[in-house]
């Protein structure tokens, strides 16, 4: 996902909205990895999970929370099925 910088998201925002969603806990069931990175134009965020159901089984999970930190939608998004996953 991608979020780009605006007047109601800036980079103070989103460390704010980061933070109260737990991203310094464990991965929610089922989140093998979690990449959250900061530029000049926006964040960005890659999630690989375990399987799609789980995936969508979080994002109904966090929906409520997400809506009431007033969490913007993303700029982009995209999902793709992973194919090779390494990690050294």
């Amino acid at each position: 996902m991608e979020f780009d910088w605006s007047e109601s998201l800036d980079r103070a925002r989103f460390e704010e909205l980061i933070a109260s969603t737990g991203a310094d806990q464990a991965p929610p069931e089922g989140c093998l990895t979690r990449i959250v990175g900061i530029d000049d134009k926006g964040a960005r965020t890659i999630e690989v999970w375990r399987s799609p159901a789980d995936a969508r089984a979080f994002a109904e999970k966090s929906a409520p929370a997400l809506a009431g930190a007033q969490f913007p939608a993303p700029a982009r998004a995209a999902a793709f099925e992973t194919t090779v996953y390494q990690v050294s």
